[in-house]
């Protein structure tokens, strides 16, 4: 996306200058948090606290590295159907396994799920999803807020390569649940504003793009392996969306946050 590139101009300046003003995110952090369209009632009770010790700027090229839930490895093993592109096979051995599995191959599921109860290789043939990186991750003792920033491009992703319904920002949320331990799992997309709303709240497009990612399709088909009620909770911890503009005018940043440069 060249100088339009949404973490180089929009995520890494403007979540820097928020750590460097206060490294604790006491100052700013729960305006932020009230910033999404679905903020209010959602966030009732909640005291963020201080970020965690070991916070590290976690966007960018330092961005938090995610595992996929066992439970979803499972579930692809189990449901393995076609790939998108016939490059997702992969080659040799693995070509072989996956096509196997593909084809409902008892043995081969057998090995696979067998091979999952291990710590499982990232490149492994049974490993069909990699992990996840948010554009930006803030964690604190009481919870883990996923940010996915968009600026130029035209629509949130909805697939990966073994599943042609998958949400990312729910796939986010989803990688951050195995993590949580108590902690609540919050999501928020930051997407550039329009002349249409003035800048400051999300256009017509994308609130229709931040609602479709927790509508009951929607959730089914991207967390197949998660009980109706944990569908429920991770839906409950979206916030929807708000701009990169509204972000700056409320935290008191500079706008724009970066130059553009060819």
């Amino acid at each position: 996306m060249g100088k339009y590139d949404s973490s180089r101009t929009r995520v890494v300046p403007v979540f820097d200058a928020l750590m460097e003003r206060d490294s604790s995110g006491n100052s700013w952090l729960p305006r932020l948090l009230q910033l999404g369209s679905l903020s209010s009632g959602r966030l009732e009770g909640l005291v963020p606290g201080p970020l965690v010790a070991e916070q590290r700027k976690w966007w960018g090229r330092n961005e938090r590295h995610l595992n996929p839930p066992r439970d979803l490895l499972r579930w692809l093993v189990e449901n393995l159907d076609e790939p998108a592109s016939q490059s997702c096979w992969g080659s040799g051995d693995t070509k072989t396994k996956r096509k196997l599995l593909v084809a409902g191959h008892k043995e081969a599921k057998e090995e696979a799920l067998r091979l999952l109860e291990s710590e499982p290789k990232r490149s492994a043939w049974y490993v069909l999803e990699g992990q996840s990186r948010p554009d930006a991750c803030l964690e604190t003792a009481n919870l883990v807020l996923i940010i996915e920033g968009k600026r130029t491009e035209a629509k949130p992703t909805t697939t990966t390569t073994w599943m042609p319904q998958r949400s990312q920002m729910l796939r986010h949320m989803d990688a951050a649940w195995e993590v949580r331990k108590e902690k609540k799992v919050l999501g928020m997309m930051i997407v550039e504003g329009s002349a249409e709303t003035g800048s400051l709240e999300p256009d017509s497009y994308w609130s229709r793009q931040a609602e479709d990612q927790i509508k009951e399709e929607m959730l089914t088909k991207s967390l197949p392996h998660r009980t109706p009620k944990e569908r429920a909770q991770i839906a409950e911890g979206f916030l929807e969306a708000t701009t990169w503009q509204r972000v700056c005018s409320e935290l008191r940043l500079p706008w724009p946050p970066a130059t553009d440069i060819d």
